[in-house]
């Protein structure tokens, strides 16, 4: 039998749990005050600067002052003060051109950009990547198909000299060739921000392609490259040969602004599937192979060469 509640009790336990809700309210905002009072000072000391210098030169600049000039300028001027990452701001217009670029697409024909090409060296197929954009993992999966079509007992992944931070191409790349992630990070990577906390999971399914894989990469792989390159060692699909990459394991965000320019921010670091983050340390190879130019073919290039007998011993 349900017992009834006075009227008495009903009105205390509305005023405890309004008490309650005032607290915890009143402690959030405690926080969030907290945070904006002790950075005041800051701000109001670079506002100060800027108002003065801004005085200066309205009263003495001989020329004429263009204002959205100006306004981008303050923008890029803070953004290039960052040490940590590329962070870049683009006009509306800049900023259509970077999304075309981006998702891969010829802006004078509409064709797609080719970043991938494939061909057979022995019993391997060479895979050679030459930037990222939103079309290269599906140009990556035709190389792909095609090694599987000519009975390929091995890859080897070309990406040096590719300086891209299109995480998400890389990541799409990776799950082609990877089983499910299921140690470490249990993702193909994570992004990960100031406080440690994961702002963006790239994560892998469980369809994978059995062959052993080697990845080439020199001083100028950065970003992309180096996480395809991390992480096939780090699933234990092959060896890593070249030089010592760049080192830049830095996730960066898009954001718009009202007025349709953009700024791009770096807000986190990239955390492989196993390995440590290679941010300002890059990715050792497991075969170091020093070269001081590129090889017009193959057959010359002493880097790839290693990456041949790696994979054709591994078979």
């Amino acid at each position: 039998m349900h017992k009834k509640i006075s009227a008495g009790l009903t009105v205390a336990l509305i005023i405890v749990t309004l008490i309650i809700t005032a607290m915890i309210t009143t402690a959030v905002t405690m926080n969030v005050y907290s945070s904006l009072i002790s950075d005041l000072p800051r701000r109001e000391e670079m506002y100060d600067k800027l108002s003065e210098a801004d005085d200066l030169i309205r009263n003495n600049y001989l020329g004429e002052i263009e204002e959205e000039s100006v306004n981008g300028g303050i923008i890029s001027g803070y953004l290039g003060a960052l040490s940590q990452g590329d962070n870049i701001y683009m006009t509306p217009e800049e900023y259509e051109s970077y999304k075309t670029e981006k998702s891969g697409i010829n802006p004078e024909d509409g064709s797609p950009v080719k970043t991938v090409s494939y061909q057979e060296y022995g019993s391997c197929g060479y895979i050679k990547i030459t930037g990222f954009n939103d079309n290269t993992p599906s140009q990556f999966k035709e190389a792909c198909d095609s090694a599987a079509a000519n009975s390929a007992q091995a890859l080897i992944i070309d990406v040096r000299n590719t300086q891209s931070e299109n995480i998400k191409a890389a990541a799409e790349i990776i799950d082609i060739i990877v089983p499910l992630a299921s140690e470490g990070t249990q993702a193909i990577a994570a992004a990960e921000d100031k406080n440690g906390n994961n702002i963006q999971v790239f994560s892998a399914d469980s369809a994978s392609i059995d062959l052993p894989v080697s990845v080439l990469v020199n001083e100028k792989t950065s970003g992309a490259g180096e996480l395809i390159a991390c992480d096939m060692r780090d699933f234990g699909k092959g060896a890593v040969v070249g030089q010592t990459t760049a080192g830049n394991g830095a996730y960066q965000k898009i954001f718009e602004l009202t007025d349709g320019s953009a700024v791009l921010l770096t807000v986190g670091k990239i955390i492989p599937y196993t390995s440590d983050c290679y941010d300002g340390v890059g990715v050792v190879p497991d075969y170091t192979v020093n070269m001081t130019g590129e090889a017009s073919e193959l057959k010359n290039d002493g880097q790839f060469l290693q990456a041949y007998a790696v994979v054709t011993a591994q078979k």
